[in-house]
């Protein structure tokens, strides 16, 4: 996910390679899949926030979505903006995996 992403976080550009994890789209728990195509590389922080379903990726516009809950917060500004993706098509994020995750966030309906 590192030499996918260059080291930096798909929604921030962020590049501390510390603070970067792989995150599941559809949990490996669920799918048993490892495969770069359900996966991003997130902050610490993002990643968090993407597991609990407080952000969520439109799977066609690759447009990154945060929660009526975090509007208040700093999240705010990562509201809106593009998710950068792999130049490698292997490694893109499936549409399939980000659309069922979409579905999952139920705030995202009238998106």
């Amino acid at each position: 996910m590192l030499d996918a992403y260059s080291c930096k976080c798909a929604i921030t550009n962020f590049d501390a390679e510390a603070a970067l994890e792989a995150a599941h789209i559809i949990l490996y728990i669920e799918t048993e899949n490892n495969h770069p195509s359900n996966g991003l590389l997130l902050r610490a922080d993002l990643h968090t926030l993407f597991d609990l379903n407080l952000i969520a990726i439109h799977p066609e516009t690759m447009t990154v979505y945060i929660s009526p809950t975090l509007q208040t917060t700093e999240y705010r500004v990562i509201d809106g903006i593009k998710l950068r993706v792999p130049k490698d098509g292997m490694c893109r994020p499936n549409q399939q995996f980000l659309k069922q995750r979409f579905e999952q966030c139920k705030w995202c309906k009238d998106i």
